[in-house]
């Protein structure tokens, strides 16, 4: 049965896109809030300003902190903050993510309530990438163990898994209650679902219904609904089939669609009205 409700955690807006119409697509497929994430190669913090005035009451503003030197301040999260930001995005560091030379904007972040999503594995290939020294180790899912452990009140979602290194990801977000992650990525080609079709498999004759056996019934409960660049019918369709094919129960498939991240975005005590 298709989703009456979704919250989209992770996705951009750039500049040669119809935003409004985007807009009107988002509502149609039963989206009631949406993550819009700042990057190098997206709109940056003003435009999308704009757009969280437009649509106050589906857009959540995740503004980019500079991770290259000079590494932003952690005032410039209070900023972002004053300026009606939900979340910060993280992606391309100059050093590991899990170098304290980061930790006072994590900090910072955790003292606001501000959620973080991290970019973690491989990242697109840019003509700039080598001379910014860009490496998937830097931005691998293990980093985020030492962050858990260092700030375990800050809300962190690790987007993509940690592709290709899933079962780090799934290790990690298990691990940690202020952790949960999203697949998002691979334009939801046919590859990438492939590809998470072998990752969240059980083995050959397992019981569907025991978690120690069909493991997906555990990490369901932390994972997230996204879809990175792509419209939302392209990642509720696959999402849909790979958790059909996991006979995940309605009332799991119900926690990925919007339950988890309203609760780990801090939206589940907010009015019925403005969440729903």
């Amino acid at each position: 049965m298709p989703p009456t409700k979704i919250i989209n955690v992770h996705t951009h807006i750039h500049p040669h896109q119809d935003i409004d119409a985007r807009v009107k697509l988002w509502r149609e497929c039963g989206v009631v809030k949406v993550c819009v994430q700042v990057s190098r190669r997206s709109h940056g913090n003003d435009a999308l300003r704009q757009w969280m005035r437009k649509y106050p009451d589906i857009i959540l503003g995740f503004g980019r902190i500079s991770l290259e030197p000079p590494i932003d301040p952690p005032e410039q999260v209070d900023r972002l903050k004053e300026q009606g930001f939900t979340g910060l995005k993280f992606i391309g560091p100059s050093y590991p993510y899990d170098d304290e030379r980061y930790y006072p904007l994590y900090e910072r972040a955790q003292g606001l309530s501000m959620p973080i999503l991290f970019h973690t594995g491989f990242l697109s290939i840019a003509p700039d990438d080598g001379p910014r020294g860009i490496s998937q180790d830097k931005m691998r899912p293990m980093r985020l163990d030492t962050i858990g452990r260092a700030f375990p009140d800050l809300r962190i979602i690790m987007a993509h898994l940690g592709n290709p290194e899933y079962n780090v990801g799934l290790s990690v977000i298990r691990a940690f209650k202020n952790i949960y992650g999203e697949f998002s990525g691979g334009g939801g080609s046919k590859w990438r679902e492939t590809t998470l079709r072998k990752v969240f498999a059980s083995l050959p004759g397992a019981d569907m219904q025991d978690p120690e056996q069909n493991q997906a019934l555990e990490w369901f409960t932390k994972l997230c609904f996204a879809t990175d660049n792509p419209e939302p019918p392209v990642w509720i369709e696959l999402s849909q089939r790979l958790m059909d094919e996991l006979e995940l129960p309605e009332d799991l498939q119900e926690r990925f669609w919007w339950k988890n991240a309203a609760e780990h975005l801090g939206l589940a005590d907010a009015p019925a009205a403005d969440v729903l």
